[in-house]
């Protein structure tokens, strides 16, 4: 006979089951990049994109029961965890982000060695325009003005290295 803390009921097994297919059905109200930065398995990522095309309801029911199957390969609470930052509209940031806040972050200490290492990473930046929104920034700051130079900084290490 099987051990009880490993059984479960058929009753267990539905209500688990159509709560992962209540989970994919918020998936798919999600905008492509948004699924794309939570590390989703590919056939799980294409069938939530594609749901997004399927107008019939019949049709979009089996739909959703084929995204709820995908679903039990996955372990949800990750995914749980995404939409509620989503839903606090807390970005779920993707790796570009997080290499973007930390090249600017070490910029703006104005330590020579961090310009020169970013200078090295993307050798094809345009170095005149790097320094002079370096110096903007630090006008900026001391003026008290909102900082355009701060974004055109960022736009500018995005459009540099996002790809390396």
């Amino acid at each position: 006979m099987e051990d009880d803390s490993q059984y479960k009921s058929k009753t267990q097994a539905k209500r688990e089951a159509d709560e992962l297919q209540k989970l994919g059905e918020k998936l798919c109200k999600l905008s492509p990049p948004q699924l794309k930065r939570m590390g989703l398995p590919d056939a799980l990522l294409t069938a939530l994109i594609d749901a997004r095309s399927i107008t019939s309801n019949v049709a979009g029911r089996r739909h959703r029961q084929f995204i709820g199957t995908l679903m039990r390969d996955v372990d949800p609470e990750p995914i749980r965890h995404a939409l509620i930052d989503i839903d606090a509209n807390l970005p779920v940031e993707s790796e570009i982000v997080k290499k973007t806040r930390m090249w600017r972050d070490r910029l703006l200490t104005e330590d020579p060695d961090s310009l020169e290492a970013f200078i090295s990473v993307c050798p094809e930046l345009d170095h005149q325009r790097l320094r002079q929104l370096l110096r903007n920034i630090k006008k900026e700051k001391v003026t008290g003005k909102s900082s355009k130079s701060l974004k055109a900084l960022e736009q500018l290490i995005i459009k540099s290295c996002g790809n390396q």
